[in-house]
C-alpha cells in the first residue's frame, strides 16, 4: 500500500495505554437492532479504544470487520498505514442496518480468512465481537464449532453484549469454551465509553509482557558540508542486536561518482561497525535516482563479508533526478516485505544518504519504520530532510 503524509508526528510511545505484542479484531454489528446513530457511537468507541492502542505492524495490528448475513473486512491486519488513517478507515465503516448479523458466520470468517494463516507465531490473537442481535438458529447451528476452532488456534473471543436485543445463549456458549472468553454486558451504547478503559485493561492484560524494542544506532541525522567525513559514526555494535537496515543512496548525475563513491565509504564504515549476520543485522542496498536499483536483498546471505564485498562492486549509475520520495515508497512496499526477507519480529531502520533536494513529491511513511537522512554537500535541503526525520 502507498504511505500517507501526516503532518504532525504520531504520539510517542508512552502515551499508549497498551503496547504489546497482539492482534486484534474488531466485529462490529451490521444489523437494524443498532439504528445508524447507534452505529455511530459504535465506531467511536472502536476509534477511542484505537487511540489507547501502540498500532503498528511490529506492536498491535489491528482488523475491522462490518457483519451481517455477510462479512465486510474494511481494516486487514497486513494493512500497513498510518494509525491516523486507520482509525479514519474506522470512523467511515457505512452502515447497514440489515436484518441479520450472523454472529457464526463472521466467526467462520475470522477462523479461516482473518486467522487462517498464522503469520505472527509469537503475537496473542484477541477478537472483540460487538454484538447487539440474535441470529436465527439455523445460521447459529455452527456457532459453537467455531469457537473451538478459534480456541485451537490460540485465538480470545471477547464478546460485548450491546442492548436488549444481544443473545445471552449465544455469549454464554462463547464464554463457555474458553476461560479467557469474559463477556461484557451493556445496556445500550450509552455504556460503551464508561467501560471502554476496563475492556482494554482486560484483554492486554491477556498478553503476555514483551521486552522493549532495541534502539538503533544514532548518528548524526544532517550533516552540512563538502564531504561526507564530518558525518558521526554509530556507536559500537552491540551485540544480539536485531535490525532489518535499509541504506538508500542517492546516485543521481548532481551527486557525482565522487561523492558517490565517498557515500559508499561511509556505508562501508557503517557496515563495519554493526553486527551483521543471519541472527542479527540485516542489511539491504538501493540506489536511487530516476528509477530505484536494488543492489542487494534482505533475502542475500546476511554475512558482513558478503554485504561489504556487494557494496564495493557497486556501480555508480547515474541519472537526471533525485526521486527521493518514490525510493522511499519502493522500500515501504517492497523491501521491508516478507517476500524481500524483511523479518516480522526485527525493527526496520533506513538510512537515506543524499546530496540534492527531492524532484518528486515525499509522502510519510507508515510509522514502524525509521528513516536517518545523512545529507551530504552544500546542496542539501535541511528543512526537507528534517521532515523525513521525524519521528513516525
Amino acid at each position: 500500500t502507498t504511505p500517507y503524509i501526516e503532518e504532525t508526528p504520531e504520539p510517542p510511545l508512552n502515551n499508549f495505554y497498551c503496547s504489546k505484542i497482539l492482534d486484534l479484531v474488531f466485529l462490529l454489528d451490521g444489523s437494524f437492532r443498532l439504528s445508524e446513530a447507534e452505529f455511530e457511537v459504535l465506531k467511536t468507541f472502536v476509534v477511542s479504544m484505537m487511540e489507547k492502542l501502540h498500532i503498528s505492524q511490529k506492536r498491535i495490528r489491528v482488523a475491522v470487520v462490518e457483519y451481517h448475513d455477510g462479512s465486510h473486512a474494511y481494516i486487514e491486519l497486513k494493512d500497513r498505514k498510518r494509525p491516523s488513517e486507520l482509525r479514519r478507515i474506522a470512523s467511515q465503516v457505512r452502515y447497514a442496518g440489515s436484518q441479520v448479523a450472523s454472529t457464526s458466520e463472521v466467526l467462520k470468517y475470522t477462523l479461516f480468512q482473518i486467522f487462517g494463516k498464522v503469520d505472527r507465531p509469537e503475537a496473542s490473537r484477541i477478537v472483540l465481537l460487538l454484538t447487539a442481535s440474535q441470529e436465527p438458529p439455523k445460521m447459529a447451528r455452527n456457532l459453537v464449532r467455531y469457537v473451538i476452532g478459534l480456541k485451537k488456534k490460540k485465538v480470545i473471543v471477547i464478546p460485548v453484549g450491546i442492548g436488549p436485543h444481544a443473545s445471552l445463549k449465544q455469549i454464554q456458549k462463547i464464554e463457555e469454551k474458553a476461560p479467557e472468553n469474559k463477556a461484557f454486558l451493556l445496556s445500550g451504547v450509552d455504556e460503551l465509553e464508561q467501560r471502554r478503559d476496563e475492556i482494554i485493561s482486560y484483554l492486554c492484560g491477556l498478553v503476555p509482557e514483551t521486552p522493549a524494542p532495541t534502539q538503533p544506532p544514532q548518528v548524526a541525522q544532517i550533516t552540512m558540508g563538502p564531504g561526507i567525513f564530518g558525518i558521526s559514526s554509530p556507536g559500537p555494535k552491540r551485540k544480539s542486536m536485531v535490525l532489518d537496515v535499509v541504506f538508500v543512496l542517492e546516485g543521481s548525475d548532481e551527486v557525482g561518482e565522487a561523492n558517490f563513491n565517498k557515500s559508499k565509504q561511509f556505508l562501508e564504515e557503517v557496515i563495519q561497525r554493526m553486527d551483521v549476520s543471519q541472527d542479527g543485522i540485516h542489511i539491504s542496498v538501493l540506489q536511487y535516482s530516476h528509477p530505484v536499483t536494488v543492489e542487494y536483498t534482505f533475502r542475500e546471505t546476511q554475512s558482513k563479508e558478503d554485504v561489504l564485498r556487494h557494496v564495493r562492486e557497486i556501480r555508480y549509475l547515474g541519472g537526471n533526478r533525485t526521486n527521493t520520495g518514490q525510493a522511499l515508497q519502493y522500500l515501504s512496499e517492497h523491501s521491508f516485505s516478507p517476500s524481500q526477507g524483511d523479518r516480522e519480529q526485527a525493527p526496520n531502520l533506513v538510512y537515506l544518504i543524499t546530496g540534492n533536494p527531492a524532484s518528486d513529491q515525499i509522502k510519510r511513511l507508515p510509522g514502524d519504520i525509521q528513516v536517518i537522512p545523512i545529507g551530504v554537500g552544500s546542496r542539501v535541503n535541511a528543512q526537507e530532510l528534517e521532515r523525513i526525520g521525524w519521528p513516525n
